[in-house]
């Protein structure tokens, strides 16, 4: 956790209510370990795309389709397109978005992130959310498929903290905390893009493709 762990429960608490189906997946995800975005973090993406009002959103990450049902609701005239390569959780997000109703306009691919798309495909919105190690792989691949104005969102990208303590992380971890810590500088330098990083839920990095 990033924050005061007292300010992220009074926060969370100040987010409304979310749906029984949105309810249910955090509790999924709490019992079965399964990373989905964080409470603070949904609602700040919430709040960008009703302000951006995007009208195409890539997901890289789709997990069991919570962020998917969150992206959608808070963009109701957008069509998506998700995908991950874990069929088992992409099966239970085929049946989620099925259930919060938003199947019609959702495009869930069985695909590996990093074997990109298609040209033809093009977006408003770009939400990277997988494995952590890929980010600039994932950046360099969809970027090109953002229109100029469009918004890309890294969730994770503080990860616990260990930015900004590398020396702390794990053996295991470090690798993929130097490859964040290079994904990040990248962001901040990128000549296309204007980013901020907030340290809300386990940190967001909100990125405008420029003119």
């Amino acid at each position: 956790m990033i924050t005061n762990p007292a300010i992220d429960e009074y926060i969370s608490n100040l987010i409304p209510e979310r749906s029984p189906l949105l309810t249910r997946l955090e509790q999924e995800a709490k019992a079965e370990n399964i990373p989905i975005v964080q409470l603070p973090s949904a609602q700040v993406m919430r709040t960008l795309l009703l302000l951006h009002q995007p009208k195409s959103i890539l997901e890289v990450g789709t997990a069991i389709g919570y962020s998917t049902i969150w992206l959608a609701e808070a963009a109701p005239k957008a069509r998506i397109v998700t995908m991950d390569i874990d069929e088992e959780r992409l099966a239970r997000a085929r049946a989620n978005v099925a259930e919060a109703g938003c199947a019609e306009r959702i495009e869930i691919l069985s695909r590996d992130a990093t074997l990109g798309l298609p040209q033809s495909y093009q977006f408003d919105c770009l939400f990277i959310d997988a494995a952590k190690g890929q980010y600039r792989t994932f950046l360099d691949l969809y970027l090109p498929h953002l229109r100029v104005g469009g918004l890309v969102i890294s969730d994770n990208v503080l990860f616990r903290g260990l930015v900004a303590t590398p020396d702390e992380a794990s053996k295991r971890q470090r690798p993929m905390i130097d490859k964040l810590l290079a994904f990040n500088a990248h962001l901040a330098g990128h000549p296309d893009l204007e980013t901020t990083f907030l340290p809300v839920g386990d940190g967001l990095a909100v990125s405008l493709k420029k003119k």
